[in-house]
């Protein structure tokens, strides 16, 4: 009798210590993963380097305004160069996905990849039929997901801060990128399931890149963007 009451009793305790740990195990660290669709705003600029050559000795050049003009004197013949703002801003659709780890239902560490094509205008630049009023970016790196008020009662719970460090590589309008980009997004999630939450997200970013071109230099660029989020944490 004694040892048929043990053993009900570990059938009875066994389940709930298991039932109990769990939820303490899932506070502790659990998966992440982030998806979001949305739509982005491009903006980059740069200073190209017009190299023009005159043979009456005459170096030819863009003013600020986009004006094309033939009066400052090279008496060496040598090609004259000057430097011509161009950029480009464009509209279109936006796509990332993130990995990682939450680490007691406060800080998510994750990595994370972005895909960006937007279409628009290119300024500045003569007609050059080689250069499409498009861009693509490519971007991906590790970043934080912070959210502050995860044990508080009321809904501010749902509202969370992501900062990334992407390296992207892409084109803008004829404008070749190729280096580093901090980006910042918030938004709010609503729980759907334990683990599964559907919210908006708003987020920015700033590109601080170097160019494949030569004739390219000083660019930079930022966009902003908003779109709908899928998260299970």
């Amino acid at each position: 009798m004694k040892k048929l009451l043990l053993l009900l009793i570990v059938l009875l305790v066994v389940p709930s210590f298991g039932e109990e740990s769990a939820p303490k195990q899932r506070r502790r660290s659990s998966f992440y993963f982030d998806a979001t669709v949305g739509v982005a705003l491009r903006y980059l600029w740069a200073d190209q380097i017009v190299r023009e050559t005159s043979g009456a000795g005459t170096g030819c050049h863009f003013e600020p305004d986009g004006r094309y003009v033939c009066n400052k004197k090279s008496l060496s013949g040598k090609p004259v160069a000057d430097e011509k703002k161009i950029s480009y801003m464009g509209f279109g659709p936006l796509f990332s996905v993130r990995f990682g780890c939450l680490i007691k239902g406060v800080f998510a560490i994750f990595a994370n990849l972005e895909l960006e094509q937007t279409d628009g205008s290119v300024y500045g630049r003569e007609e050059d039929y080689k250069v499409r009023p498009r861009s693509s970016f490519l971007g991906g790196g590790p970043g934080v997901a912070f959210y502050p008020f995860r044990h508080s009662a009321n809904a501010t719970k749902n509202i969370y801060i992501v900062g990334a460090v992407n390296l992207f590589v892409g084109d803008g309008g004829g404008i070749d990128s190729f280096g580093p980009g901090f980006m910042i997004e918030t938004g709010y999630l609503y729980p759907v399931l334990e683990q599964l939450n559907l919210g908006f997200a708003a987020g920015a970013d700033i590109l601080a890149n170097g160019a494949f071109d030569s004739d390219i230099k000083r660019q930079s660029g930022y966009g902003v963007w908003v779109g709908l989020k899928f998260v299970k944490k």
